[in-house]
């Protein structure tokens, strides 16, 4: 006998599920662990049904990554918001932070999202409709980045200076200790977090007091 048709509703409550499921596994076991058999075991269905919902491996682990840039995204908005009318320092400090928190809390989601992805094979001319490569998915981040460097130039509160070149360079600044310890080539988490936190005062630095720091040097 055919299984009754699924609605839509019924369909994007499964994916749902699965996408629960597959984030469970990647923050208690990490990317290693996200196999289609371990997924479907944990949620009690078979491998093949899984492909009803995701067509292969790769585009349920696309998905998984686009729901947390989403949640991303959804930060940055907050924090443009709060720094259209408040603080603006504090927004761009908070916005940096983010990463460093998450390769803390959450380190092997920060290695999913950020080191993996970053060695990700990517087609020379991507079709039409197909996800943003590793690179369009960094540029995105430096664009909304920029948003609230540009905020805080406006405002005499950043040296004037491109934002988008200053934005990336302040990630960069931030994200070196972590990508470092991802790689292997630093072991000791505290010194991460410690090299981290150094790392984000240098960059609000280079964002907020260049020109005085040069003054005073001289």
């Amino acid at each position: 006998m055919a299984r009754p048709k699924q609605t839509l509703e019924q369909k994007t409550a499964m994916r749902e599920r699965i996408l629960d499921a597959a984030a469970e596994l990647l923050h208690e076991q990490g990317p290693q662990a996200l196999s289609i058999r371990a997924i479907t075991k944990r949620l009690g269905i078979s491998p093949m049904a899984l492909y009803t919902y995701f067509e292969s491996r790769a585009a349920l682990f696309e998905a998984l990554g686009e729901r947390h840039r989403g949640q991303m995204r959804e930060r940055h908005a907050e924090l443009l918001r709060q720094a259209e009318t408040g603080d603006v320092r504090e927004a761009v400090r908070e916005s940096l932070a983010f990463f460093p928190q998450m390769a803390r809390e959450r380190p092997r989601i920060y290695q999913f999202l950020w080191v993996l992805s970053m060695h990700a094979g990517v087609p020379a001319t991507p079709h039409p409709g197909c996800p943003p490569s590793p690179h369009q998915r960094l540029e995105h981040i430096l664009q909304r980045l920029s948003q609230l460097v540009q905020l805080g130039i406006e405002r005499g509160i950043f040296v004037g200076r491109d934002p988008l070149l200053a934005a990336a360079t302040a990630f960069s600044m931030v994200n070196a200790p972590l990508f470092l310890y991802h790689s292997g080539r630093l072991q000791d988490a505290v010194l991460r977090d410690q090299i981290a936190e150094e790392a984000l005062n240098a960059a609000m630095d280079y964002l907020c007091n260049e020109m005085n720091t040069s003054k005073e040097r001289k």
